[in-house]
């Protein structure tokens, strides 16, 4: 069963990355929670993640992750990325800068016994990313 789990998670992000959301969304249960280490917002619900991927990616319309690892905890995989992307978008309250990001992510996924995810929990370096768009000293 865990080894179907970090597939299903590998799945997840090759989807983003190739900007299909809906099918990326369909990984996850239908009650299932998005959060990440930036906002105190929790996602819920499969149509609240789809929503939360769009919105990335009208902030980066290019964004992307690639050098992906693994770590298989059974119901849990714990993945790791470089993710990078165009400010081409409104990113909250900041107008698009053009400019670049690349910084390494973390991500918990939580499984149910049909191998759909329940919970992501996502943790970045948001500093890191504000300052390589010059939103932040």
């Amino acid at each position: 069963m865990s080894a179907r789990n970090v597939e299903n998670t590998k799945k997840v992000l090759e989807l983003f990355c190739r900007k299909e959301l809906a099918e990326a969304a369909s990984y996850f249960a239908e009650d299932a929670t998005l959060r990440n280490n930036v906002s105190p917002d929790v996602k819920r619900g499969r149509q609240a993640i789809y929503e939360h991927l769009v919105r990335w990616y009208s902030s980066f319309s290019d964004a992307a992750a690639h050098s992906m690892e693994f770590i298989d905890a059974g119901d849990t995989v714990i993945g790791m990325f470089h993710g990078e992307g165009t400010h081409t978008g409104p990113l909250g309250e900041f107008p698009a800068t053009g400019k670049r990001y690349s910084i390494r992510y973390c991500e918990i996924y939580r499984f149910d016994a049909e191998g759909k995810i329940i919970a992501n929990e996502a943790f970045y370096d948001s500093l890191s990313l504000l300052r390589q768009l010059g939103l932040a000293p």
